[in-house]
């Protein structure tokens, strides 16, 4: 057995060796490659695989990113070493739905590969594995309440920090953070909020100081993204949470419940109203809210619209296999070219996918890429909605609400399917699987 220092000694001499030989050109290259190495630190020798995710989660967000080369393809190293190291050394064994959701993913893409349906860009196929190894390795683990809160409140002051640096030294309009999208960004904000918040006031994790704190935080964050669905997304929590607030205590009756509810949710929205009216008018976010409660729409909603209206047509010609991931940029200017000579249509961008989770899916993957995605979706819901029927706690409350406020945004975006998001994505799919029947404290 190696010993503890030893490895730590040898660590930063293989990351520097590493990095010299490889091609990387962005310096995040050498980030994510750091934070890939403190994840396997954390995972084999100090036994804290909540922390080993954790820094894969922020790892896999730079997928997309531009220069970087042997980094991005050590990513899948690494997130499968964490998950043969779950195998043997996880809470919770290899049963036979594990092995089943493992064989019928990985059986998709082999038959993707073999059938060759559709023009294959190997980069989102890479992405796609990388993310179910990492969904296999997270669901191996038995997380609690206090596991997931770690986890959470932790990558909240990692994209609140980047908002604010990126705020400071960028000249951009809207802050991306890590997610490169500032639309993925601010549903990853508000998904991740509503999650912690609720798991923190509910099973009462964390102090009400720090919840405050926090949550003004992520606010401001999401204000410099400039996306309305950030805030929306917001909002939509807050509500959740009071909603699960009351309905835990079970002896409650339901006009009273409902009387506070209608009393809190009065309070939050005029707290909400006041932290609105102090922020300039002139800021992006504030101008396209207005845009948006006026009942007009932009050229952010319109172009929304015409990629739905793209995914409706792909759907119809390309039933079975959709025309697969990367690809819908193409139809995408082909069906707004047929428009072009209407002055609107011209200012309208032109978007690599569809703004709806499922019609991206079945847009790219079709009926039959929907139906595997399916397995998992399904299989993952069915046991935390077994768990909250035998626990009735804050913790699968929690988890419910963020898959709530993620499925309502998902109608306007792909989070987390979009390939930045996707670890975290991976990782709150594992948490869900890991689900058992007893209180997960």
């Amino acid at each position: 057995m190696i010993p503890k220092f030893v490895i730590l000694i040898l660590l930063p001499i293989l990351l520097t060796v590493v990095y010299l030989g490889s091609a990387d050109e962005n310096i995040v290259g050498l980030i994510a490659l750091a934070l890939m190495m403190v994840s396997f630190f954390c995972t084999i020798v100090v036994k804290s695989h909540v922390f080993g995710a954790l820094f894969l989660i922020v790892a896999l967000h730079w997928f997309q990113l531009e220069g970087i080369s042997h980094s991005i393809y050590l990513m899948f190293v690494a997130v499968t070493c964490y998950a043969l190291y779950m195998t043997r050394m996880g809470d919770q064994k290899v049963d036979r739905l594990w092995l089943l959701l493992a064989a019928s993913q990985f059986g998709y893409m082999a038959l993707v590969f073999l059938a060759r349906p559709y023009t294959m860009m190997m980069i989102f196929f890479f992405v796609m594995a990388t993310g179910l190894v990492f969904f296999l390795g997270c669901g191996l683990i038995r997380w609690t309440s206090s596991m997931v809160q770690k986890v959470i409140t932790a990558h909240l002051v990692f994209m609140c920090i980047w908002a604010f640096i990126e705020r400071a030294v960028s000249f951009q309009l809207r802050v991306e953070g890590p997610s490169l999208s500032s639309t993925n960004f601010a549903v990853l904000l508000a998904v991740s909020w509503t999650i912690w918040f609720m798991n923190g006031w509910i099973s009462k994790k964390t102090n009400p100081v720090w919840l405050g704190v926090i949550s003004v935080l992520v606010f401001i964050s999401i204000v410099l993204s400039g996306t309305r669905m950030g805030i929306i997304g917001m909002g939509l929590g807050s509500m959740l949470t009071v909603l699960a607030k009351l309905m835990m205590n079970q002896r409650e009756r339901v006009l009273s419940m409902l009387f506070k509810f209608a009393i809190l949710s009065g309070i939050l929205a005029i707290l909400a109203i006041g932290l609105w009216s102090i922020l300039p008018d002139d800021m992006f976010l504030k101008q396209g809210m207005n845009t948006f409660v006026s009942g007009r729409l932009d050229a952010s909603s319109m172009g929304r619209i015409a990629a739905w209206y793209t995914a409706g047509t792909i759907i119809k010609s390309h039933t079975l296999w959709g025309v697969g991931p990367g690809n819908f940029l193409a139809y995408n200017v082909e069906f707004l070219a047929r428009y072009n000579m209407l002055p609107i249509v011209q200012t309208l961008p032109r978007l690599g996918h569809a703004h709806n989770l499922a019609l991206m899916v079945l847009s790219e993957h079709g009926f039959i890429g929907f139906t595997f995605l399916s397995m998992v979706c399904v299989t993952c819901a069915a046991k935390l909605l077994r768990y909250i029927r035998y626990t009735w706690d804050g913790f699968g409350l929690a988890l419910l609400g963020g898959g709530i406020v993620m499925l309502f945004l998902g109608v306007f975006d792909v989070f987390p399917l979009f390939p930045s998001s996707l670890g975290w994505g991976a990782w709150y799919m594992g948490v869900l699987f890991s689900l058992g029947k007893e209180s997960r404290v």
